[in-house]
């Protein structure tokens, strides 16, 4: 059987002046992700690139329906949430998007707060829970940020239990464990990495590929990444994953790992990145403008040779 490879972009959610979402600007950017053919998380937090905190429920379901409408049958699109504190907050969320017509909705892992680690007992009750609570396909989260990773052998616990589950996000930096997860459930579902550091670690090792919202500022790029890799490419691939780690380096050296040097970005280009929200504060203009240059530097393929914006 061959391995359907694909690079998951969270997309980034548009507000306009007024801190509304920004319904244009959303199609036109999920337009963009659609036509480079990747597949779509939404409404996510992912260090801040979908700000799902500050979407209220209507907000959610909005964009949510949006996606539906621009990317359902053309290009996978899953419904992503934010790290909740207690498991009634995830089995309200997967209730709440069931019927929204999503691919998949990801659980999220839980954060008990004061960088607590949920015991593994504790870590398969709460997966359980909200699995049984939803009638979607499921994608899991193993995720570093939130202080720990989900023991392998809960994860096969999980799969045996609920066949809903199709996938997995693994954000650390352990490339046993990545290795071990990929040999030990790869064959039964889908593996990607979060964020794309890892991305060709995760391809080398039989996994399917990498996540994160680099492809929001050019899809074709990470998109290129997996076709070059699928064609046996290795010089592509070179150039390919080359340009992607020099634009994440650059993104997080002016957003600190965060939308906050992703939208601006946009923005500059003539791509549709739209406003911040709170807590999050713009870039002094001083600050974009280094920024741009940096990214010039790079010559991605489809980035204006200038300034748009």
């Amino acid at each position: 059987m061959t391995k359907k490879l694909s690079v998951i972009v969270i997309c980034i959610t548009p507000f306009d002046e007024a801190r509304r979402v920004d319904e244009a600007k959303m199609r036109k950017q999920l337009g963009r992700l659609r036509d480079a053919g990747v597949s779509v998380f939404v409404g996510g937090s992912g260090t801040g690139t979908g700000e799902g905190y500050s979407l209220d429920p209507e907000e959610r379901d909005r964009i949510l329906a949006i996606a539906v409408e621009e990317l359902k049958g053309k290009v996978p699109v899953y419904a992503d949430g934010v790290e909740p504190h207690t498991t009634k907050e995830m089995v309200s969320f997967v209730r709440q998007v069931e019927n929204s017509g999503v691919d998949a909705v990801r659980v999220m892992p839980i954060e008990i707060g004061h960088a607590a680690k949920p015991s593994v007992v504790e870590l398969e009750r709460y997966n359980s829970t909200v699995i049984e609570a939803s009638g979607s396909p499921i994608i899991i989260t193993s995720h570093q940020a939130v202080g720990y990773v989900l023991p392998i052998d809960l994860i096969e616990r999980l799969l045996n239990r609920f066949p809903s589950i199709i996938g997995i996000n693994y954000g650390g930096t352990d490339i046993t464990y990545l290795a071990e997860l990929i040999a030990r459930v790869g064959d039964r579902i889908s593996v990607h990495c979060a964020g794309p550091y890892n991305g060709l670690s995760v391809l080398g090792l039989g996994g399917n590929g990498f996540m994160g919202g680099e492809g929001n500022f050019m899809p074709s790029l990470v998109g290129s990444v997996i076709s070059a890799y699928q064609a046996k490419d290795a010089e592509r691939v070179r150039v390919s994953f080359g340009k992607l780690m020099a634009l994440a380096a650059v993104i997080n050296r002016y957003g600190g790992f965060t939308v906050r040097g992703l939208k601006p970005a946009m923005n500059a280009f003539g791509f549709p990145g739209g406003m911040l929200r709170e807590p999050r504060v713009e870039l002094e203009p001083a600050e974009i403008d280094k920024m741009v240059n940096e990214l010039l530097a790079i010559k991605i393929p489809g980035v204006p040779a200038a300034r748009v914006n």
